[in-house]
């Protein structure tokens, strides 16, 4: 006779549990058109603006790191005007970030000599305005080969909140060439089985024995 009145409460508890799960990001970049539908924002604040901004991947500077020849995210110097300032930026959708966890992308740049394309990478507490990420050093995208970053959210400030991850194209735009991104992803840590299993069965119980003293 307990059963039935348990049994939705085990279902929901569990329920509840996948869906926090289910918090990572995953981006390969194979439709660029499509990021906005998804939650990203990009945005080009370059000084004066130039003709083009974050694009499909040109594969005739070079291939993704992964999936479709042109499955990754393209810039250049065109995004900002002869003698501006490039500033480009790709913000994530917002993320939990009350477990531990990472970011990691990666990262190429064009092997023309004489260039050099710069970028930055950082964390918000969700906002989307410049202000709001605390970036890292200016660093310059590696030639010749696709290079993988990883930020972990230990010791960045924003543990027990919400965040959003942003990548910066920033620098001269007479020194610039071109810079591929390529394989986002948000890791958040899931609950083990037994951690899962663990709350389920304390959830049955203290419902079962409320059950019993209204009996």
């Amino acid at each position: 006779m307990l059963k039935p009145r348990f049994k939705p409460f085990a279902c929901a508890l569990l329920l509840a549990c996948a869906g926090a799960a289910q918090a990572n990001i995953i981006e390969s970049f194979d439709d660029v058109a499509g990021l906005a539908a998804k939650g990203f924002i990009l945005r080009n604040a370059s000084t004066p603006a130039g003709t083009n901004a974050f694009f499909q991947g040109n594969t005739r500077v070079f291939d993704a790191y992964d999936g479709a020849p042109n499955a990754y995210l393209g810039a250049n110097y065109n995004s900002a005007a002869a003698g501006g300032s490039i500033d480009d930026w790709l913000i994530s959708p917002e993320f939990s970030t009350t477990s531990r966890g990472t970011v990691s992308f990666y990262v190429r740049a064009g092997a023309d000599p004489g260039y050099l394309d710069s970028f930055q990478f950082g964390l918000s507490t969700g906002g989307t305005g410049a202000a709001d990420f605390v970036l890292g050093a200016l660093t310059a995208a590696p030639t010749g080969d696709w290079t993988r970053y990883t930020l972990d959210f230990a010791g960045t400030g924003i543990a027990d909140s919400i965040g959003r991850f942003a990548i910066r194209y920033t620098g001269p735009a007479d020194d610039a060439n071109y810079i591929g991104i390529d394989s986002l992803s948000v890791q958040l840590p899931e609950p083990s089985a037994f951690a899962l299993l663990g709350l389920g069965l304390a959830g049955l119980g203290v419902s079962r024995r409320r059950i019993i003293k209204r009996v």
